[in-house]
């Protein structure tokens, strides 16, 4: 009896030699198991014997125990599977036919059996929104939602959506510190204004930050900020922005970029054609260089949290360095549910996703309710998130923007009234350009507030 053909049909999207040869080449060399651990583990094997196989070599191998044909052949004692293809000499084949235990080549087997994998998740993906339309009693709308979230799964299938040992999850952590203490922490993503990366040291892989704040308190500002300068060291960004064009954005860009260069161009003077000769060679000058740095920009046309997710798992797949995504701003996300709460909370729940689906930082910029207004002190805190569904609980970091120079400058007295006139223009000039940008919040660290300063005409945040 065929084993395989007993157990599933044969799609094609699998390959039992290169299967054999994986693990084969993991019991010449099992300190290797993690590259396949990564890759997607068990997953990975399309016969359920190598599957089973491949578990009781991770086992082995977390345990520090033996890997070899005869400590394998004791666990699959009895096995009806194995006997089926030889018994305990099918082991013995395997890793005789193994081409060799080096990182390289069980890196590329992984590699290709992940391929197959993904695959065989698509086909079945396919086939169930074959059933739904044939059968007729679900919206189309729907069946079209759920194959874009069973295709993003099948995407980003990896060992990151398995249960993990405690000896795996200190060999990561350890692995992490080690890096950190090298300075080779590539996947951190700093803000790159030193004020705040002093309390933030930068966002990591999986986590959602929160950026949060009343409108005109330059939310928008610090993360395009963020955006560049990540984007100047090397890390791929992707920003989906519900509230400007893509050409809005890159006007700011571009207006950041002549502040840099010491020839600012307010942008919305770039929008309105109000420049000077000089002006306007500056920002063609600067447009190449602006325009080469790695940022892809999502239009409104995003603005479902599924259809979202789907756009960015293709920017993923064309931007293999994908180290960030921007929402501007998180409560403009449209989401199923029956009530604003309910979809905010989906919403939260979807960018955490996607967060850990792709293991990449997520920063949402999000809208503060008014009640802010009728305070004294008008600095945000996290109770102003309450009605913003889970929100503040599904982040890891909370971050909140404050200008008291948009406060003061609503309180203009009289004047008439040439001594409170005149203290009102000394607070004003001491409050000019200041930004505070307070860390409400941080899960693996401290909180505080980083004291900026800021030009929002040309997009521009630096430390004070």
């Amino acid at each position: 009896m065929n084993v395989v053909t007993a157990i599933r049909p044969d799609t094609g999207h699998h390959s039992l030699e290169a299967e054999q040869q994986l693990l084969g080449a993991l019991m010449m060399n099992d300190r290797l198991t993690p590259i396949v651990m990564k890759a997607g583990g068990a997953e990975l094997f399309f016969l359920p014997l190598h599957a089973e196989i491949y578990d009781l070599i991770e086992t082995r191998s977390n345990r520090g125990d033996l890997v070899s044909p005869l400590t394998l052949k004791s666990d699959l004692q009895g096995l009806r599977d194995l006997e089926e293809v030889g018994g305990p000499a099918y082991l013995t084949r395997m890793l005789s036919n193994a081409l060799s235990g080096r990182r390289e080549v069980v890196q590329g087997i992984a590699e290709m059996l992940a391929e197959h994998a993904r695959k065989r998740a698509l086909t079945a993906a396919i086939a169930e929104a074959q059933v739904g339309l044939l059968r007729g009693d679900t919206p189309a709308r729907e069946i079209a939602l759920q194959l874009e979230r069973q295709i993003v799964a099948a995407e980003f299938a990896s060992q990151a959506d398995r249960p993990t040992s405690m000896l795996a999850a200190v060999t990561e952590a350890i692995a992490q510190s080690v890096e950190a203490y090298q300075g080779n922490n590539d996947d951190l993503v700093r803000f790159g204004i030193p004020a705040l990366d002093d309390i933030i040291p930068g966002l990591y892989p999986g986590e959602l930050t929160l950026l949060g704040g009343r409108p005109a308190m330059g939310k928008s500002a610090v993360a395009l900020t963020m955006a560049l300068n990540a984007a100047r060291a090397g890390h791929g960004v992707a920003i989906a922005s519900l509230e400007m064009t893509p050409a809005a954005m890159a006007q700011r860009a571009l207006s950041e970029a002549t502040a840099r260069d010491g020839r600012a161009v307010p942008y919305v003077n770039m929008r309105s054609g109000d420049m000077t000769e000089d002006e306007m060679r500056a920002v063609v000058e600067l447009g190449r260089s602006v325009g080469d740095l790695p940022i892809t920009f999502l239009s409104r046309s995003y603005s479902n949290v599924d259809a979202l997710v789907g756009g960015v798992r293709q920017i993923a797949r064309a931007t293999p360095n994908l180290r960030l995504l921007i929402v501007d701003y998180a409560q403009l996300l449209k989401a199923q549910g029956k009530d604003r709460y309910q979809q905010v909370t989906n919403i939260s729940l979807a960018l955490k996703g996607m967060a850990m689906s792709l293991n990449i930082p997520v920063l949402a910029l999000s809208q503060l309710s008014r009640s802010i207004e009728s305070r004294e002190d008008k600095r945000p805190v996290l109770s102003d998130l309450r009605e913003s569904g889970q929100l503040e609980q599904d982040a890891d970091s909370v971050l909140f923007c404050y200008r008291p120079e948009y406060y003061l400058a609503q309180e203009e007295p009289e004047p008439s009234d040439q001594d409170e006139y005149a203290d009102w223009l000394l607070d004003m000039e001491a409050a000019r350009g200041k930004l505070e940008i307070g860390v409400a919040k941080q899960r693996m660290g401290q909180t505080g507030t980083a004291r900026c300063l800021c030009a929002l005409s040309t997009n521009t945040v630096w430390s004070e």
